[in-house]
Order: structure tokens, then C-alpha cells, then sequence
């Protein structure tokens, strides 16, 4: 039986979008999962980061065997290479007047290569290749704190409204609860269960708060992990030193863990000094894409790419629970001494398909005389308003959530530009990528387009090769831990978040 989430469980830093809210009394969208799964900034080699990750144009590099494997038709020997990364994030949030400052690092290997270099056969064939890549496509690093004292609402406010809301009366929300485990069927059980709201008269909705002190002091913590990462098998043919074909597929993973905790501290409190929410949820899934690109050498200096990556169709299970703790106050005259303080919801276990955004990239390369260097640029469609998300049980759900996703998320084109000097052996590189905003409308008045800065240096000799890169970030966000119907009586947390990511890749020739 599928049981939604009733939380959108993250406020999507990495991809530096912020979640319309935490807890929304309309229930989970999932459109904003698929478009968390989807993003992606800037992977593969250190060369091609350092570049903006403009690489539609050019080739010889394993990054070609997911973006575009035209590229692959370059390499006139074989390789073997790797790309450690280190990412590191920090987080400032502002939440009712209070700061909190937040950083977090965390290694991993952006890429594995393997190319097999073959001469042609015939006249036209002037070489081919074949690549085993592993890539990390987008890594969902986040840790971060709001605090902050709210003089308007608890989170209990939100939990009485989503009861009201269901109308179960209080026998109802009994029979959900299983006292021998203390587990609860529903959500609304679990807020009843743990004497947070109580029905207003008798024994059925409307429900309110039971502690009404305020203000309340409140913190949350969100802490995020995980990547989505690609193994490609890729083939590109070189003809005549002048039009390069390839394609390939990729054999997606998606990994994913979100916890999050929201404390409540009653100064004031009769009922309760305060409570605990929490929650968790972890996501795996594993998928199919397929790639295949062309590069033209127009001229001697000039060169034009294109390629297109089908969306990715990608099985998803998720395992979700919640849970709240209470901290009663000695002597109050609502909660017996017996009573239990850990309410937990029962572990959802729910799976559905995901479909990703197609893409399709342009751009062009324009080498400098006596191989000085080179100016890149690309465009990258995105249709974000192509994802979609269904569950085979129930066709009318995945319509719901598509037209969500048609009415929350514009297409995008994101920009990349790189450049690239030669001296002698060395290469020196700088880059930079601008990715518009996919939403139609401003969340929280905020603007979440993104622009990335790159930089770079490299060395390169007949038998080996290392490169360096850094990719700079910093964009806006919001985080809201909770809605109620009345907009006035709740309130975001406005992020901040510089993201860094040093880069290094090292290959030899065979």
C-alpha cells in the first residue's frame, strides 16, 4: 500500500532551489525529488571542470563517454585515469532574526576511465574507441541549522490543521496507534498519541494545540548525503580526421539519505517544556540513459558538437518514518506519568518510477594558432517540465504529480564558456557556467539562478597527465519547516550557500 510522504524531507541545497516548505497540508510533491535527482552542476574529468564544463566541442577526454561520445573518435591511444574530488559546504541561515553558520566536507571519486584506442580500417576511418567511465553526476551534500524564536506558531499548530483537516475523530487515531511497539498507522495518530493536539470539544475534529504557550524557541537540523552517478560504455569513429559519431549508454544509481530534526523549547509552557520531530528517509534506485553525439571540424581552428542524452528511466524505492518526542512538564495536569514520550510512525516502504529531463547540447571550439590554446562555449537544453514520476498502482497519481511538475518548472538553457592557454606543456584554464532559474514562480522572492566559476592547471606528457581544477559556488535559498493556512503565522529560513569543489585527475597512456 503506498502511504505519501507528507513532507517534502529537504530544502534541495545542492541544487540551490529551497522547498517550498517542510511540512505542507497538501501533501507531498514529488516533483520536487524528481527535479533533486535530475540537477546536475558540473562532473567528470579536472580539465573539463576547469572549463565550466564546456565539452560538447571538444573531445579526447573520458568525461565525452556521458555528454558527448563523439569526443571518444579523438584519443589516438589508450588511457587510464581517475578523478578524486573533495566538496565542501557552507551554509548561513537566518530564521526569525537568529544566524547559524554551518560547514560540512565530504571526499569522493568523481570519475574512473578506461579508453581502448584502435587505428581504422579502410580510408575514411581514422581511428575508434571504446570507454568504461564511472561518473558522479551530482552530489547532495548539505548539514545546516536554522534557529531562531518564533513569537507566532509551534509546529504543533501545523500538526492540529492537518488533523482538522482529515477529520478522523480521536477514536479513529486510537485504533492506529499500537501501544506494544509505539507505533502509529498515520501521521495525525502520531501527533494525537503524543498529546500534542487534542479535538477542540468531544471527540472529533476541529483539533487544536494543547501547549499554547508562545513564543516558542525553535531549531532544526537537515543534514543530506548521497550522489547520483552513472557507469557508461561508450563508441566514437573518427572519419577522415573531420566528422566524429559516437554513442553510448549509462547505467544509472541513485543514492540517497535526508534526516531531519525540528526542537521546540516552551519558556512558558503549562503541558510541555517541549518536543522533538524528526524524520528519515532514504532513497535507492537504479536506471538506463543513452547518449550519442557528433563533432564537425568546420575548419582548421574551428569546431562544432552536438549531442543528446535521453532521459533517464530510473526504479525508485524510498523508506520513510517519523517520529516525535515529547518532554512533559512535572506536575501538569493533561499527560499521566505513564504515559509514553517516543511516538514513531510505522516504516513506509514505497516504490515508483522516475523519468529524468532530456538533454541536448550545442556549442562551439575555436583553437588558437599553433596550438596556444582554445575558447569553448555551449548551450545545454534542459526539460525539466519533461520529468515525471508514476506509481504502477495508481496511473491517476502519476497525473497529478506530472501536471505539478507542467505547473511548477520552466525548460531551461543553461550557458557554459572555457578557455584554455598553452605553455608548452602545461595548460592553464578558467570557465564559468550560468543556470537560469527552473522555477516559474519566485519562492520566498528569491532568485535561484546559479552561476559557477571554474579555474584550473594542468600538465601533459607523452606517458601521463594531471590536472587541477576548482569550481566556486554561491546561491540563495530558503527553508521552510512548516505551513499553516494562514501565511502570517509561519515563516522561512533564508540560506546562503558557498559550495567549493577541488578537483583532481591523474591518467597514464597505454
Amino acid at each position: 500500500m503506498k502511504i505519501s510522504r507528507i513532507l517534502i524531507t529537504t530544502s534541495l541545497l545542492m541544487g540551490g532551489i529551497g522547498a517550498k516548505a517542510q511540512l505542507s497540508l497538501g501533501g507531498h510533491f514529488y516533483g520536487e525529488d524528481a527535479f533533486r535527482f535530475s540537477e546536475s552542476k558540473i562532473s567528470g574529468s579536472a580539465r573539463m571542470q576547469g572549463l565550466g564544463g564546456g565539452y560538447v566541442s571538444l573531445g579526447a577526454d573520458a568525461t565525452n563517454n556521458y555528454t558527448n561520445p563523439a569526443g571518444l573518435g579523438f584519443y589516438n591511444r589508450s588511457e587510464l585515469s581517475i578523478t578524486p574530488v573533495l566538496n565542501s559546504v557552507n551554509t548561513s541561515s537566518v530564521y526569525a532574526g537568529s544566524q547559524f553558520s554551518r560547514s560540512t566536507t565530504s571526499p569522493n571519486i568523481g570519475q574512473l576511465g578506461l579508453i581502448f584506442s584502435n587505428s581504422g580500417t579502410g580510408t575514411r576511418k581514422k581511428r575508434s574507441a571504446f570507454a568504461i567511465t564511472y561518473s558522479r553526476q551530482n552530489s547532495f551534500l548539505s548539514d545546516y541549522r536554522y534557529t531562531g524564536t518564533n513569537q507566532r506558531s509551534s509546529m504543533a499548530d501545523f500538526f492540529a490543521e492537518r488533523a482538522t483537516q482529515r477529520g478522523a475523530d480521536s477514536g479513529t487515531l486510537d485504533n492506529e496507534y499500537d501501544p506494544s511497539t509505539g507505533t502509529a498507522a498515520t501521521a495525525t495518530a502520531m501527533y494525537y498519541q503524543s498529546y500534542l493536539i487534542d479535538p477542540v470539544s468531544g471527540s472529533g475534529a476541529p483539533y487544536r494545540v494543547v501547549e499554547e504557550a508562545l513564543p516558542v524557541n525553535q531549531t532544526g537540523d537537515i543534514s543530506s548525503t548521497g550522489s547520483t552517478s552513472q557507469w557508461n560504455l561508450g563508441y566514437g569513429i573518427n572519419f577522415d580526421d573531420k566528422t566524429y559519431i559516437g554513442l553510448g549508454i549509462g547505467f544509472v544509481r541513485l543514492n540517497y539519505e535526508n534526516v531531519t530534526t525540528h526542537n521546540e523549547a516552551f519558556s512558558g509552557g503549562q503541558i510541555l517544556n517541549g518536543f522533538e520531530y524528526g524524520e528519515d528517509l532514504y532513497v535507492r534506485g537504479s536506471g538506463v540513459n543513452f547518449s550519442l553525439g557528433t563533432i564537425f571540424k568546420a575548419t582548421e581552428n574551428i569546431s562544432i558538437g552536438a549531442s543528446l542524452t535521453t532521459p533517464s528511466w530510473i526504479s525508485v524505492s524510498e523508506i520513510y518514518n517519523s517520529h516525535i518526542i515529547i518532554d512533559p512538564k512535572a506536575g501538569n495536569p493533561i499527560i499521566p506519568p505513564s504515559a509514553t514520550t517516543n511516538v514513531a510512525t510505522d516504516e513506509n516502504v514505497f516504490s515508483y518510477s522516475l523519468t529524468t529531463p532530456l538533454k541536448a547540447s550545442g556549442g562551439a571550439t575555436f583553437f588558437f594558432p599553433n596550438k596556444a590554446g582554445f575558447i569553448t562555449a555551449d548551450a545545454e537544453y534542459v526539460g525539466f517540465r519533461g520529468m515525471g514520476v508514476k506509481d504502477p498502482e495508481d496511473g491517476s497519481w502519476g497525473t497529478s504529480q506530472k501536471n505539478g511538475i507542467k505547473s511548477t518548472f520552466n525548460d531551461v538553457v543553461n550557458l557554459k564558456v572555457g578557455a584554455e592557454y598553452r605553455i608548452q606543456s602545461i595548460r592553464v584554464r578558467a570557465g564559468a557556467k550560468y543556470m537560469p532559474d527552473p522555477y516559474k514562480e519566485k519562492i520566498d522572492n528569491l532568485n535561484r539562478s546559479q552561476t559557477l566559476f571554474t579555474g584550473g592547471v594542468g600538465y601533459r606528457s607523452s606517458k601521463f597527465f594531471i590536472d587541477l581544477a576548482g569550481v566556486f559556488n554561491q546561491f540563495k535559498g530558503a527553508y521552510t519547516p512548516y505551513q499553516l493556512s494562514n501565511p502570517q503565522n509561519y515563516g522561512s529560513a533564508s540560506l546562503t550557500t558557498k559550495g567549493t569543489s577541488f578537483v583532481v585527475s591523474v591518467g597514464t597512456f597505454f
